[in-house]
């Protein structure tokens, strides 16, 4: 088989100098910062590592990398922050605002249960329904089906007289010695955390706030979370279950949220504005975050789709496969004409990972996205059946991968790049561990390569391949399930493992082309600091849209603007920056479910067949058809309030080191050939814009290496972004 060859003096850079540090690879120049400028820090929290960035009002942006310990994740951010600011000269008084990226925290709360002891008061009758659920099975096969434990046990559920109808009349009033003996025996069994839920409180919250009045007099240390603040919209069962959850994590949260405050303030940032990162893709006060910590959910991953979102209409790209892959997990979402999607159809702590309906369902917006235990620490194995296997168990930072040197014995994804050369086996990882090759090599051998009887090399192409397999067809799935061809989208990949990996997810799920950012292995800790200030807004107003009185629907609208300003108002948003985006639950009469329609900014009777119109649209590219004069009904009126934040597009200036052109050869692995190339290695070359050039190549990046195969080209644009062309599979 003929094998491409490089001539190195085609692929020489600029031919400029700098000093190598510790890690062998070349250091930044030290340029002193402007003495004006402020600064804006994102952090985004791993399983394995803390991104960290820095982004000056001058324009400049720096990165940084930092292990994080898992026992104390506050100390990991100020650690990092602590050596990115003093790596570059920058005063803590300059840096003014800080964007956390709450991550795992409020999923791993619900996960583990590791939450607040909660207790429920509800309308009398109705003291089960977080546990009968929606009596659907999951699995109509399984007469033993699993489902999670309710997160507020029976003995903790409280029912109280009062009802209130489906209009918002009150048909009982409450009775308040009941609302006080159920509040002082709660408080006798050690409750820390109340969550109130009456039926019919999204029409009048007159009860649950009454609930509330009365707690701060006889149980005033509570943290408690009302219904018809969290999730003010239909359906029992999800009301209360999104309730009880918020309330369940809302002690911890705000001492997660206090811990960074306070450390920041020893660190003499004191004057920094907390701000924190919500699953929808937006960013609001910690005064918001703490009162509704259940928005936090999935704050990690979004920001990273977020990230996508806004550079791929940069570089204008209408479709987009977001793929994220860090040390522990790989997410993928779909983004359409600039935009992640939203879904409020979100489940968290499933039994089945892959089956819906088995989880705690989460009716908040979420940017939709799906989530495959595959990541740098992912570990490999051999089962019993003589099969390997890669995931979905991780050896984390603590142990870590093997080759990290610091404990880890088990055979890692991470180790498999080591071994087939794609990580610089003399190198360093975000500059906190290095790399040793022989360590990877023999827990390759010792937990794969000896068992199934190959070398180690084939071993760790295995492991490689079949990480890279899960994630393509997980996509593959995510994207069937939206009505969608993965094959027309183009596959953004950043993370520290991301970019190791796109070329071979891309050939497994068809995809043709693969960008990779600059930073890219910091890329979601950038998206937090080009996240818009946000917050949603919704209310249950049911009808036919034929009969609908849009009087009634305009008093709505200004109602959740009005909540809506005020929130992002005291978030520092600026009054005259403030944009509003309608959407409405739609679905046709009969339908158990519905979907998302965007609405025109103002409704009337003029109104009707423009909604139609929109509502058949969404329909026929969600399910490929719709139903001929078909009745529409709305449940529920939704409201995106959002406000830009004046600062330097971090996105368009993320640059890494100056470039430097090619730094050294290494001999690295192709699959596609089945063979070891000597290949050139830049470290974040700048080629000439759209100069078209072939493979194979590696490009190392500040927490991530881009790999390039032989039988495909690349070429990088005005922005620093490396795009790829895929040569398909054979």
């Amino acid at each position: 088989m003929d094998q491409p060859t490089c001539n190195p003096s085609q692929m020489e850079g600029n031919g400029s100098t700098m000093d190598v540090g510790p890690s062998g690879l070349p250091e930044r120049p030290v340029v002193a910062p402007d003495a004006h400028a402020t600064y804006r820090c994102g952090f985004d929290i791993g399983g394995t590592f803390t991104d960290l960035v820095l982004s000056g009002s001058d324009g400049s942006v720096f990165v940084g990398k930092v292990l994080t310990d898992p026992h104390d994740i506050t100390g990991t951010i100020i650690e990092g922050l602590e050596r990115l600011r003093r790596e570059n000269g920058i005063t803590p008084q300059h840096i003014h605002e800080v964007v956390a990226g709450a991550t795992t925290f409020v999923t791993n709360l619900i996960i583990e249960r590791k939450g607040a002891k909660t207790a429920l008061i509800t309308t009398a009758g109705f003291r089960d329904i977080i546990e009968i659920a929606r009596e659907i099975r999951y699995d109509v096969y399984d007469l033993a089906a699993c489902y999670p434990d309710p997160v507020v046990p029976r003995h903790l559920r409280f029912e109280v007289s009062e009802r209130i109808d489906a209009a918002g009349a009150v048909l009982f009033p409450l009775d308040e010695q009941q609302v006080e003996a159920a509040l002082t025996e709660l408080t006798r069994k050690g409750a820390e955390a109340l969550a109130v839920c009456f039926l019919h409180a999204f029409k009048n919250p007159a009860h649950e706030k009454r609930v509330r009045e009365i707690a701060g007099r006889v149980s005033p240390r509570l943290a408690i979370s009302l219904s018809s603040e969290v999730l003010p919209e239909l359906r029992e069962y999800e009301r209360t279950i999104a309730t009880a959850l918020n309330a369940y994590a809302m002690p911890q949260a705000r001492t997660y949220f206090a811990g960074i405050e306070q450390r920041l303030g020893e660190n003499r940032s004191s004057s920094a504005t907390l701000r924190i990162m919500q699953s929808n893709g937006g960013i609001i006060s910690r005064e918001i975050a703490e009162r509704i910590p259940l928005r936090m959910l999935e704050s990690g991953p979004a920001a990273g789709a977020l990230a996508a979102a806004q550079l791929a209409r940069h570089i204008e790209l209408s479709q987009v496969l977001a793929f994220d892959m860090g040390g522990t997990t790989a997410k993928a979402c779909l983004v359409s004409a600039g935009e992640p999607e939203l879904t409020t159809e979100f489940e968290t702590a499933r039994v089945h990972r892959f089956k819906r309906g088995s989880g705690l369902p989460i009716r908040l917006p979420i940017i939709d996205l799906i989530e495959i235990g595959a990541g740098g620490g992912s570990i490999a194995r051999v089962d019993t059946m003589g099969l390997l296997k890669v995931g979905p168990s991780s050896a984390g930072a603590d142990p870590g991968p093997a080759c990290y040197g610091i404990g880890g014995e088990d055979a890692t994804v991470t180790d498999a790049a080591v071994v087939l050369g794609y990580l610089d086996p003399h190198g360093s990882l975000g500059g906190q561990v290095s790399i040793n090759l022989e360590l990877a090599r023999e827990a390759v051998r010792r937990n794969v390569a000896d068992q199934i009887g190959v070398d180690p090399v084939r071993a760790a192409a295995g492991i490689h391949r079949i990480v890279c397999e899960h994630m393509a067809a997980a996509a593959k799935i995510h994207a069937v399930e939206k009505g969608r061809d993965v094959r027309a989208y183009s596959l953004m990949a950043f993370g520290g493992a991301g970019p190791i990996h796109a070329n071979a997810v891309a050939r497994f799920t068809g995809c043709s082309q693969v960008i990779v950012p600059p930073n890219a292995g910091v890329f979601s800790a950038l998206g937090l600091l080009a996240a818009p200030i946000k917050f949603d807004a919704v209310r249950s107003h049911y009808g036919r849209l034929s009969a609908m009185q849009w009087s009634d629907i305009e008093k709505l609208y200004e109602e959740m603007t009005k909540e809506g300003e005020n929130n992002l108002i005291s978030s520092g948003a600026e009054a005259d920056t403030v944009i509003c985006k309608r959407t409405a639950d739609m679905r046709y009469v009969g339908q158990g479910f519905e979907i998302s329609v965007p609405l025109p900014s103002s409704l009337s009777t003029r109104s009707e067949r423009e909604i139609t119109s929109g509502f058949v649209e969404v329909y026929r590219r969600k399910f490929g058809e719709h139903i001929p004069d078909g009745s529409i009904e709305v449940l529920n009126w939704r409201l995106e309030v959002f406000a830009g934040i004046q600062w330097p597009d971090v996105l368009r200036t993320a640059n890494g080191p100056d470039a430097i052109g090619l730094r050294a050869f290494r001999s690295a692995f192709f699959p596609e050939i089945d063979s070891f190339l000597e290949t050139p290695v830049f470290r974040d070359p700048h080629f000439a814009a759209r100069e078209l050039r072939q493979g194979p190549v590696l490009i190392e990046q500040p927490g991530s290496t881009i790999v390039i195969g032989p039988r495909d080209r690349f070429q990088v644009d005005a922005f620093g972004n490396v795009i790829i062309a895929v040569t398909p599979r054979r």
